[in-house]
């Protein structure tokens, strides 16, 4: 039996979306996989938690909330939007979760496809963490910003984040990151992205099935979507193909928006969604304006 430590970090406008992240995590996993499943967060009430929690019931997995002061990235670039100080919670992960020396980070916007064992034993000794490449790095930067301070040949997404967390330790790289905060306060674009792809040069590139664009998954053809201009940079078409084939996690970024907030969600996403109790089923009135609005 493997078990494996899953982060995700939201905040109580997102319990639907991270509901059906969490329930198809559980769903896809192996019968030789348990999951150690915990959830940074500042305001989730404790019947919510208790809602939540009940996800794992007559399984073998576990959920455990961990409470964030706002306050620790109060200084911290932010919007009040999607991007709050919420999207720094995960630097922190490797130092609240002592006892693990490898830790899986994930955003909620996504729909797991499969199991995570082959993710978790994949060998990150060598790095600071483990990310799927987003985009070449180079002044011509097309989707996001350049910076200098970034001697990697590769920009990553944040969204999956496989953790050395003894590494990230031994090197204190939480208090690099919180300089690196002060230093470069007015030009984080992308928040967490930025910072972790200034701050971290030693990272190792994981496989794009981990992150999956929506764009990708629901086109036949994905040389059409907004996001290949920049990915075929990266990765040959018939990797991208490859990936999409064998999508472990498919992530609900880019256009047309989060899938809970659409008229008419992906069947594979509107299925997990009827299958959550109603006390999950929670739409904010931000859900619900952006699904008037949405044309999908």
């Amino acid at each position: 039996m493997t078990n494996i430590p899953v982060v995700f970090c939201f905040d109580s406008r997102i319990i639907l979306g991270a509901s059906v992240a969490i329930k198809s995590l559980i769903d896809c996993a192996k019968d030789t996989t348990t999951y150690d499943i915990r959830i940074f967060h500042s305001d989730i009430n404790l019947k919510d938690q208790k809602n939540i929690s009940k996800l794992t019931e007559n399984t073998r997995h576990n959920i455990a909330f961990h409470y964030i002061n706002p306050d620790i990235f109060k200084n911290a670039p932010k919007n009040k939007g999607s991007w709050t100080e919420i999207v720094y919670y995960r630097l922190l992960i490797p130092e609240i979760l002592k006892e693990y020396n490898k830790v899986i980070y994930s955003d909620v916007d996504v729909l797991f496809r499969g199991d995570l064992e082959e993710l978790y034993l994949t060998d990150v000794n060598d790095y600071e963490m483990g990310m799927v490449k987003a985009e070449k790095n180079t002044p011509d930067v097309i989707e996001h910003r350049y910076y200098s301070e970034n001697t990697k040949d590769f920009i990553y997404w944040s969204g999956l984040i496989l953790y050395n967390s003894e590494r990230f330790r031994e090197e204190k790289i939480l208090n690099k990151l919180k300089e690196n905060i002060k230093i470069h306060k007015n030009k984080l674009k992308a928040y967490d992205l930025d910072l972790i792809n200034i701050t971290c040069q030693n990272v190792l590139p994981l496989d794009l099935k981990y992150c999956v664009l929506q764009g990708i998954y629901y086109n036949n053809n994905f040389t059409r979507i907004k996001e290949y201009e920049y990915l075929k940079f990266v990765y040959e078409n018939d990797e991208i193909q490859e990936a999409k084939n064998n999508t472990v996690i498919l992530h609900y970024a880019g256009y047309p928006g989060k899938p809970w907030r659409m008229k008419k969600p992906y069947l594979d996403y509107q299925k997990y969604i009827n299958e959550l109790p109603k006390t999950l089923k929670k739409f904010t009135v931000r859900d619900l304006r952006k699904k008037i609005f949405n044309k999908n």
